[in-house]
């Protein structure tokens, strides 16, 4: 939540947020385009650059046409009560446990076919190097552009520019096995298929639709339906959410599915959003299961 949001001369602020951490939120792995600028964060979101600043519950974005200011009061989630979802996690002294790892990360709201192919790239992957090969795809097919201040960046390419490419490009970039999956997806984009339908479906049928995608399973489809289709009842599993949901709530053993589709139940409708503090506690106290601990 904020108090106002005020656009004037090119720069929109946003004042009285609760619950925002840049660096948290941006660092965190729901995207790869953004970096830090002395004071700013500099990246790039729907075509366009911009440099984001925060201190003392403000933010700034600039520079913001008086046009876009709904776009990053969106994109940075700022209409969502944070500060209601913590209190929600704190009834429960498991959750609790994670909000002061996590607390401030906001749930970008992010362009679709953007995240299909960047979370595409994420499969047995590190942060660091998909962020490496999301800017040489942006190098190679992605329009130019410049900030006012002359600082130059390329725009995420269309899904006609990456479906323009050959396998053999996307190897050279990176992409490495996940080059025909980028490929093809880009080329599904291209033939019509609207991922933004999926926004308005149920979940369930949300996941099938985007399995459809070659290179999309559970997990990758999950992160797409809640970093960028509204889906906050998403919720991504991989390792480190294994072992926290394990650690926290089934004594270090594995649950079964019908324990796991029952907890998720109990979570909520925010459960995709709670699943990024359970996630960074996870991370933070990098956790393992007992039979981990024992084994290792």
């Amino acid at each position: 939540m904020y108090e106002t949001a005020l656009w004037r001369d090119g720069v929109l602020t946003v004042s009285g947020i609760e619950r925002l951490d840049l660096g948290r939120t941006l660092a965190c792995g729901q995207s790869f385009r953004w970096e830090k600028a002395g004071r700013s964060w500099f990246g790039v979101a729907f075509g366009r650059g911009v440099y984001v600043e925060e201190e003392n519950g403000t933010l700034r974005v600039f520079p913001c046409t008086e046009e876009d200011a709904p776009l990053w009061l969106s994109y940075f989630d700022l209409a969502r009560d944070y500060a209601a979802i913590e209190a929600q996690l704190c009834a429960d002294a498991r959750l609790c446990a994670c909000v002061p790892y996590a607390s401030g990360i906001r749930v970008l709201n992010q362009e679709p076919f953007e995240t299909l192919i960047t979370f595409i790239l994420s499969a047995n992957n590190n942060t660091g190097r998909i962020a490496g090969i999301v800017a040489r795809l942006c190098a190679c097919a992605g329009g130019r552009a410049a900030m006012p201040d002359g600082r130059e960046y390329r725009r995420f390419p269309a899904p006609e520019a990456i479906a323009g490419l050959d396998v053999e490009a996307l190897r050279t970039i990176g992409a490495g096995y996940r080059a025909p999956y980028v490929l093809e997806s880009a080329r599904m984009a291209a033939d019509g298929f609207d991922l933004e339908a999926l926004r308005g479906m149920p979940l369930p049928e949300a996941r099938r639709a985007l399995a459809a995608f070659p290179g999309v399973g559970p997990k990758v489809a999950d992160c797409i339906l809640l970093f960028s289709l509204g889906h906050t009842d998403a919720f991504p599993v991989d390792v480190w959410i294994g072992r926290a949901l394990k650690t926290l709530f089934f004594d270090g053993e594995t649950p079964g599915r019908r324990e796991t589709e029952r907890l998720l139940r109990e979570l909520g409708p925010m459960s995709g959003i709670i699943q990024q503090y359970v996630f960074h506690y996870a991370r933070e106290r990098k956790l393992a299961t007992k039979r981990e601990k024992k084994e290792g």
